[in-house]
């Protein structure tokens, strides 16, 4: 294997590792219960979180750039995707947001259904890829840091209206709705929306609780709108 793959696959191993720490602060935060302050651990849960998706973005582009892309990788990043995009938010979902409540258990298939809906969307990546700069079905990092996002925000969505959005965001990631692929608009779009970008990711990693919902959130409506748009005009799409 050229050496040079190390480093992709370094940023891909850091991205799973996050995605297992954030696990573990979920399950910190079942432990200390109320005797300590859960909330905050479930905070850092959605930081680490953040921090996978950081990885996630640098890793194909690193390959690229050193050309040395590959099989491996991308089913590496798969594999780290699953467990830091699904396992983790549903994870933190479920026990921040539906735990507690009566039907607990409803919600319990509800969070996995997330889960499995993620790794089909996965494994069809990996057989067909993107059609240009776009991806078929909403990607699984931002889904993933959407439910984690609305999970810890202070406001907190009724338990019935947070299932509605895991359920429309599990759909979403298996749809044929064309996404917009996160890494252009990161890298290649104009510098005043890279600009935007960089300022809204900071205020979410300074403010995590107030804003982090903030960038995933409007990722999946400008996708939506921008599906709307196509299915107006056909003939451009």
């Amino acid at each position: 294997m050229n050496k040079r793959c190390w480093f992709p696959n370094f940023l891909t191993t850091a991205n799973l590792f996050c995605g297992f720490i954030a696990v573990l602060f979920v399950v910190h935060a079942k432990e200390v219960g109320s005797d300590s302050n859960p909330h905050s651990w479930f905070i850092w849960a959605a930081l680490t979180i953040c921090l996978a998706a950081l990885f996630d973005a640098l890793d194909g582009r690193l390959a690229r750039a050193l050309r040395v892309a590959s099989p491996f990788g991308k089913e590496l990043d798969s594999l780290a995707d699953i467990v830091s995009f699904g396992v983790a938010p549903a994870l933190l979902a479920y026990e921040h947001s539906f735990q507690t409540d009566p039907m607990h258990v409803l919600w319990m298939g509800l969070c996995g259904l997330f889960v499995c809906c993620g790794a089909a969307r996965l494994a069809r990546y990996n057989i067909g890829g993107t059609r240009g700069r776009f991806f078929t079905g909403m990607p699984i990092p931002a889904a993933g840091l959407t439910i984690s996002g609305l999970a810890i925000f202070p406001s907190r969505l009724s338990t019935e209206l947070m299932a509605v959005v895991v359920l429309g965001l599990a759909f979403l990631m298996i749809s044929t709705l064309r996404y917009p692929n996160p890494e252009q608009l990161i890298f290649d779009a104009p510098a005043p929306i890279r600009l935007l970008f960089m300022i809204v990711f900071t205020v979410a990693l300074v403010d995590t609780q107030d804003w982090f919902f903030l960038l995933p959130v409007s990722y999946m409506i400008y996708g939506l709108l921008l599906n709307a748009v196509q299915a107006l005009r056909p003939g451009e799409a």
